[in-house]
């Protein structure tokens, strides 16, 4: 089975793979138009009636023949009888005829006869006539009957997805049920020892299932689908077999996760190995999502997540949802947008990369900044605003590319904060936290970003200071760091590795030290709370956090450098001052 791990197909001829297995689902159920938001239609839907279903008033006003106030205006004034008026909901009534009109109001019947209306303020009440004081075409403020859907059109194709758009027209026509796909039956596995569930008491070398709950939940999104979740399943070949033939048994699709790879621990691609037809393919050139497996059993169809959660979660997203819309017959597709990439992209050459992208919105279009880490990373699906498949030829790209980016969500932030990481960032209020994209970069990228002025507020804690009369760099924060430790004589020591200012003051404190380079201040102070480390350098309120011992060794100087081209100057500049003054 090992094999077949190694045999790695394309990203591209897996999704073809998977779309040619998905086979269409032909039951169907009835069920109250109330309910349908999001459901995928069964069949063609004709309309039973026209709409309107009658000629209507579109204003307030009077019904006349408009042949009666040709020439009509404000010096020579036309005048007709009132001759009576039609209320909401009632029967339309007969026109009297020439030098008549009939008071009617919005959405009212027009009477027969009648062919145009004029509003009320077009007009003045004299007596028991009224005047008109200019000339109206035929046909003036009314809707007529059939003008929006005549009785016989289709208003719905089949393996569509309904939305309020369409209930609104079905609705309109008389429709109160209507015929959809019964919902797709999806089961979800979670494998592993290691697996605590949320709200669970912590255990030494466990992790809180993260994968089920997600997947579940974005699949939940989705009312053409019906999820369940079978739980976590312990590393037991029994007892995961039990769980998987359980799932086809009940679905009409099986979502494990984890265990997915090829080592000796691993059992759902060997289980799925024993299913006829079995393994379609068991991995893919892409990245992340390399051992994710593709099986059937019989026509039941079993998906192998692997257990990383951006693995699982890119792969859900770009092969999973919209083969799995396959099976209702819908063709399912992402909002996507172009966008300029605003720095240089990691890729990995002979692959496809599947990407995960902050946007932020840059004059007319959208600038498109990477999220890096790992695929144990979860909290970077969190900060994206989408997602790229890129077949990668090469192992970068260029900053000032063009991308498309598929979106997670439909809120792009307008606000860009570029640079060095500070803590008291957190801070910010919400009228700009929440319009906002924090990106991290180093010294150059810093300094090439403001060369272009990409960005609407710098972060810079490096000695050297930028020299630019576009920015305004009149705020400073300072931030206390030196060691946090829980050994007075420390060998070992934490240091954050990423360029800045904090690791610049770090290298010459722990010469002679055995060094571990983590990505986060704050995360030195775990290591050394929890004994991995004797000691770390840090800034002083992760140290108070975590309640270690702290000798003060200065302060790191973050400059605040706000574009002064920024539509959001101002608030970016009374929020940093507000940052600036608490500390």
């Amino acid at each position: 089975m090992g094999l077949i791990f190694h045999n790695l197909i394309k990203f591209h001829d897996a999704d073809d793979i998977i779309r040619k297995n998905m086979k269409v689902l032909e039951d169907y159920e009835e069920i109250r138009l109330s309910e349908a938001s999001g459901r995928i239609s069964a069949e063609d839907v004709y309309s039973r009636n026209n709409l309107p279903l009658f000629s209507r008033s579109q204003v307030d006003g009077y019904a006349i023949l408009a042949s009666d106030i040709t020439g009509a205006s404000y010096d020579l004034p036309v005048r007709l009888e009132l001759a009576g008026e039609t209320n909401i909901g009632e029967k339309a009534v007969n026109f009297p005829g020439h030098g008549k009109c009939i008071k009617v109001p919005t959405g009212g019947v027009i009477p027969v006869g009648a062919d145009a209306m004029v509003p009320f303020e077009d007009t003045k009440a004299d007596g028991n006539e009224i005047l008109f004081f200019s000339s109206v075409n035929r046909f003036n403020e009314l809707s007529n009957a059939g003008i929006d859907v005549i009785r016989g059109e289709k208003i719905l194709n089949a393996h569509s997805m309904v939305d309020s758009r369409n209930i609104a027209v079905l609705a309109s026509t008389g429709i109160g049920t209507i015929n959809v796909i019964r919902k797709i039956r999806i089961g979800i596995i979670s494998t592993g020892n290691e697996l605590l569930y949320p709200g669970d008491p912590y255990q030494e070398g466990k992790i809180y299932d993260s994968n089920s709950l997600s997947i579940s939940a974005e699949l939940l999104k989705y009312p053409a689908f019906n999820v369940k979740d079978y739980g976590i399943i312990v590393d037991d070949l029994t007892k995961i077999r039990n769980a998987i033939d359980k799932s086809i048994d009940e679905n009409d699709v099986t979502i494990t996760i984890g265990s997915t790879s090829a080592g000796d621990h691993d059992m759902v691609y060997k289980l799925l190995g024993e299913k006829r037809p079995g393994i379609i393919f068991h991995g893919i050139r892409v990245k992340p999502g390399k051992p994710a497996i593709f099986a059937m059993s019989g026509e039941k169809i079993v998906f192998g997540l692997p257990g990383f959660p951006v693995s699982s979660m890119m792969i859900l997203h770009s092969l999973l949802i919209p083969n799995l819309f396959r099976k209702t017959g819908f063709e399912f597709s992402e909002v996507v947008v172009d966008a300029i990439t605003g720095g240089r992209f990691e890729l990995h050459e002979g692959n496809t990369d599947l990407l995960l992208i902050k946007l932020v919105r840059n004059g007319n279009g959208y600038m498109a900044y990477q999220v890096l880490g790992n695929s144990g990373s979860i909290s970077r699906i969190s900060k994206a605003t989408g997602y790229s498949i890129i077949d990668s030829r090469t192992s970068f790209m260029d900053m000032g590319s063009n991308i498309k980016v598929r979106l997670f969500t439909p809120s792009i932030p307008s606000i860009l904060i570029f640079g060095q990481y500070l803590p008291a960032m957190e801070k910010l209020p919400h009228y700009i936290s929440s319009i906002s994209t924090f990106v991290e970069g180093g010294y150059n990228e810093i300094q090439r970003s403001m060369e272009n002025g990409d960005a609407d507020a710098y972060v810079w804690n490096y000695e050297e200071i930028p020299e630019s009369t576009s920015y305004d760099s009149s705020i400073c924060i300072k931030v206390p760091y030196g060691i946090a430790y829980s050994k007075e004589n420390y060998r070992t020591m934490a240091i954050s590795y990423r360029g800045s200012g904090l690791y610049e003051e770090s290298l010459e404190i722990s010469k002679g030290k055995d060094i571990t380079y983590l990505d986060h201040p704050e995360i030195i102070c775990d290591y050394v709370k929890n004994g991995r480390c004797d000691a770390g350098i840090t800034y002083k309120q992760y140290a108070d956090m975590y309640s270690l011992k702290f000798i003060e060794m200065g302060k790191i100087i973050f400059r605040i450098y706000i574009n002064k081209k920024s539509m959001k100057f101002s608030d970016l500049e009374n929020s940093f001052k507000s940052i600036a003054g608490s500390q």
